[in-house]
């Protein structure tokens, strides 16, 4: 029965720390770590959006997340795990389409100002910063 409990615990802890997100930065912060920016990587992301209302899922696991979207009429976006976010981290949307297409955010992950709509120009640039714990909006530009 010892054993059993002490597997269960052990089961719990690994469980835990293994799906944690981090509310520190991927970067050093004290004295002689690594801060220049050197050790950092990036993710490139393609979508060509089909026709239907679409979602597409994102695992945010670079220091910054760069999602190139082509719109047919709209597209849902909805991070399915941020357990490899660390705070600080980016995510860069470049939505282009034809005037009314949309972006819009489901799930919880988000804290933003909500949909962007694209006008006659057909581009959204919104770029998002990971807090710890969601992802919050830090610059919308819709044309």
């Amino acid at each position: 029965m010892k054993k059993f409990i002490a597997s269960f615990i052990f089961a719990v802890v690994v469980c835990f720390s293994v799906n944690a997100q981090s509310t520190t930065p991927r970067f050093g912060t004290t004295p002689n770590q690594d801060n220049t920016g050197r050790a950092l990587n990036y993710k490139w992301v393609g979508k060509t959006d089909a026709t239907g209302n679409d979602t597409l899922k994102i695992v945010p696991n670079a220091y910054k997340t760069i999602l190139r979207l082509t719109l047919t009429d709209s597209l849902g976006m909805f991070v399915s795990s941020s357990t490899k976010s660390y705070a600080g981290d980016q995510i860069q949307i470049i939505a282009s389409g034809a005037s009314g297409t949309k972006v819009t955010f489901k799930g919880t992950a988000w804290q933003t100002a909500g949909t962007a709509t694209l006008s006659s120009g057909g581009f959204a640039v919104i770029g998002l910063v990971f807090s710890g714990s969601k992802w919050v909006e830090a610059s919308r530009v819709v044309q």
